[in-house]
This record gives structure tokens, sequence and C-alpha cells, in this order.
């Protein structure tokens, strides 16, 4: 009898009633979490602009919703149903206006109507739905991605929808996208048309209205509820301005970073000189290079792992990429940081040009990185530490070359490497979460079973973004700079207002 109901008993047992069988692994950011000090300088440096707010047309954009919302009092859903037709309207006129090289990205939603635009017609009611088809899912298009930023330039009210806000000037808002409403009213919308509303375009703005409004937004912070946030946006601004006359300026994360991070032109230049933002610029900047070789250098370990690998495997990859001695003469034959003058020199430039093997270059970026820790004085260093003493920092690397020195470079490898997978482990379970329907979320491309790891994609390896890039575009499309034969450069209007 017994053994009928331990039988039975196997067919009834299901598991827990309360919760979802299944792990979902799907892969989190910042493995490492080793960005947070540079994001938040960047935000503090640059409020008003993040990664993901390259346009000054749609703060423009926004905001004629918001007063149009307040103005015929619209529910939630009549905002959205506005809201998606006017970005419906500017990404099919960006697309029928030939604006030639402005240095803009496209136009948001863009890629999604390029297929119903070739055909010469686009359908209102078909491409402002939120759903697959549409130009984004979102029922709020892209308004998500701004709202942040267009609060604290107080151009929106913080609410649930689009508010006009202290600084949301209805006036010249309106008259800069003129027209925009009565197309977004269509049914249709034909592209041979829309060629003959180039003022919509997302280039545009800079000879309009809302854009002379953003541009004095932007950099005159003395016009704006938060003036301390403001007046750290205009010294960036002066500052990215000043780069741009004195240096040929194509690329602009690219060709402003080691202007900034390196030399005697940020220190001796009677503009850049005086400014507050500067050291702190430098200090950022410089951190970066080494948030940048910790996401390298483990996206190559998680790149070695083929299979079910154990964990010394890996180490011993890294050590066997080392050349052979101690970790003091592989230290001591990498480029010096500091310039006859006292200026950092650009050690990490110069290791990035290299061509040291993957691993090797990154280990030797933080090595270089971590000697600033004693070369760095007054705001630059403040800025560069952050907060002290934590892991992976450059105070805490420097500690480890310190007391591994005199080893072996490949027994300092195979520790490291350890210790990046037990800091990978711990970031993967402190985001942990537990779903509505039971599954538990564990965000890591890389996992551990019984001492073995396989990985189950690959991961990033790209640069903590300091929204510089993003900022030019904010400021050319408000027509403070622009890109002219492949170099940026301070408009008239722009050196105007930046005086």
């Amino acid at each position: 009898m017994a053994s009928k109901i331990w039988e039975a008993s196997m067919y009834m047992v299901q598991g827990p009633a309360w919760s979802t069988t299944g792990l979902d692994v799907a892969a989190g950011r910042y493995p490492l979490s080793i960005e947070r000090h540079v994001m938040r300088m960047a935000d503090l440096l640059v409020p008003g602009v993040t990664t993901v707010t390259p346009h000054a047309r749609y703060y423009s954009l926004h905001a004629l919703v918001a007063i149009e919302t307040e103005r015929r009092r619209l529910s939630p859903q009549q905002a959205q149903d506005l809201l998606r037709r006017c970005e419906v309207v500017m990404a099919a006129v960006s697309y029928a206006h030939d604006h030639g090289e402005t240095g803009l990205p496209r136009a948001h939603g863009l890629d999604a109507l390029v297929g119903r635009l070739q055909g010469g017609e686009v359908v209102m009611a078909e491409a402002a739905l939120p759903v697959k088809g549409g130009y984004v899912r979102n029922v709020w298009g892209f308004w998500n991605p701004y709202a942040a930023s267009e609060v604290s330039l107080g151009i929106l009210a913080p609410a649930s929808m689009p508010t006009p806000g202290p600084a949301c000037a209805a006036e010249q808002v309106t008259a800069g996208l003129d027209g925009i409403l009565q197309l977004a009213a269509r049914q249709s919308l034909a592209v041979d048309e829309l060629r003959g509303h180039p003022h919509l375009c997302v280039c545009a703005g800079g000879g309009a209205a809302d854009g002379t409004w953003l541009a004095r937004l932007l950099c005159l912070p003395g016009e704006q509820p938060a003036e301390a946030a403001g007046l750290s946006r205009q010294n960036t601004i002066r500052l990215l301005a000043r780069v741009m006359r004195t240096h040929e300026i194509g690329d602009v994360t690219n060709d402003v970073r080691p202007l900034i991070a390196y030399g005697d032109f940020l220190t001796s230049d009677p503009v850049t000189a005086p400014l507050d933002a500067a050291p702190v610029w430098r200090g950022v900047v410089l951190r970066n290079y080494a948030v940048s070789a910790w996401r390298r250098l483990w996206s190559w370990l998680v790149s070695q792992v083929d299979g079910l690998m154990p964990a010394d495997d890996l180490a011993e990859r890294f050590a066997d990429s080392m050349p052979d001695g101690t970790l003091a003469a592989f230290m001591d034959g990498l480029p010096a940081t500091v310039t006859p003058t006292g200026a950092p020199a650009p050690a990490e430039e110069q290791l990035r040009a290299s061509d040291l093997p993957d691993p090797v270059r990154e280990l030797a970026v933080l090595i270089v990185n971590a000697r600033r820790v004693k070369e760095l004085s007054g705001r630059v260093r403040d800025a560069f530490l952050g907060q002290r003493g934590v892991e992976l920092g450059p105070e805490w690397m420097a500690w480890r070359l310190a007391e591994s020195r005199s080893g072996s470079s490949r027994d300092f490898t195979r520790r490291l490497t350890h210790d990046l997978l037990i800091r990978g482990r711990r970031v993967a379970l402190s985001k942990a979460r537990r779903r509505p329907d039971g599954t538990l979320w564990l965000p890591t491309r890389l996992h551990e079973r019984d001492g073995l790891l396989f990985r189950t994609s690959q991961e990033g390896r790209g640069d903590v973004g300091l929204r510089l890039a993003q900022l030019t575009s904010v400021l050319a499309g408000a027509g403070v700079l622009e890109l002219a034969d492949g170099i940026w450069r301070v408009t008239d209007a722009g050196q105007v207002l930046l005086e």
C-alpha cells in the first residue's frame, strides 16, 4: 500500500504552486558595475542632455504637444495620439528633406517608416499606432527618453503627460513648428508634398524661433529655474566651443577627449583655464579610460569561455598572454604619464593605439591610469577618484599593483581574473529580481555551475558615453554649432550667445 502511495505521489507533485518554473538569464547592462561615477559626473556636467537625446527639435516638439494638450484639455490618450502623430510628421519631413551633412543623426522612428516613405505615402492611422509596423511601439513615442531632460530645463513640468513648465515659451515654439499640427491631423502624408515643409525637419531648428529659444535655455543659466545646474552646462558648452574654435574637431568623442585629458591646453588657454568645469572634466575623462579598460577586459574574458570551462583555465589564458618576468618589469616598461611641464601625458591613448594583445593592452591602461592617483591634485584628482577606495577604482588598483609588484605578472593576472569573476557574480546576484510570475531574472552572460563557466552571449565593450557628442548635436540643432566640411565650428549666432 505504501509503495502505491509513493508511486502516485511521483505524478502528483508539481512543485510550488505560487511560482512559475524557470530562470530568465537574459543579459543585463554594466556587468561589473564600474560605470556609476562617470555617469553621475556626466549628469552633473551636462544636465538636460543625455546619451538618448540627440535632437534639439524634439524638445520643441514635446513642448508644443504640452501646450496643445493644456489648451485643448486633452485626455492622456488624446495627448498620446497627438504626440505620436507629430513625431511621425517630423520623421517623414526629415526623410523628404535633403539636409546634407549636418552631423545630426536620423530622426527618431525614421528607420521604421522608411518602407512606407519609399512608397511615397504614409497612412497616419497605421504609422502612428503603437504596434508592430508603427514608427515605435511605446505609447508615448519618443517622449520618455527626453522627459527628464525637458523637466530639468524647465520646458515641461513633472507630470505623467506632457505639461508646460516655467521655461516653455509658447510663442516661439508654436512659430518654429508652424504647420506641424495641421499635418499631424491628416489621414495620410505624401512625401512629395512634405518636401515643401523643410522648416519642420530635425535640421531646421537652428534658423527658427524654437531653436533660438532652446539655444538661450541651454547656454544662459540665469534664465533657468535650476541655476546651479545651468552653470555646469554653460561651463561645459563654453569649454566645448573653445576647443572647436582652437582645434579641428571632426569626431567629437575621439578628438575632444585627449584635448581635455592631456597636456597644457586646458590650464593655459585664457578661456578654458577659469572655467570651474574644466578640471572636473579632466578628472572624469581620465577616469573613463579605466572604466573602458575594465569593460574591455571583462568582454575579452567572457569571449574566451568556450563551452564549459574551469575558472582556472580562464585565468590561465589571461596569464599566457602576459610576458615573462615580474609585474614591476612590465609596469616600468609602460609609457610615461606626466609631461615635462607636469601635465598628464597621453599614456592611455598611446596604449590604445599599440599592437599589444587585447588583455595585455587593457591591463596596461589600468596600470598607467592607477599611477595618476599620486600624480593628480585638487579638483582634477577629486573628480578622478570619486568615492574613495571602491573595488576596481583607481586607488584599489594602485594598492593591488603595489602589493604584487615584486611577484610574477602572470600570477597577478590569475588572481585578477578570479577577482573579476567573483565581482561579476556578485553584481549579477545583487541585480537579480523575482518577477510577478515567480520566475527569477538574473542579468548575466557568464554563468558558473559546479566550478565550470559557460556563457550565453558575448559581452559589450563600448566606452561609457560622456554626452559630449549628444550635446554637440543638440547645440547644432539649436543653431549654436554647425558641421562645415567635416569640421565642427561655432556659428555666428553661437559666438554672440557665448560671449
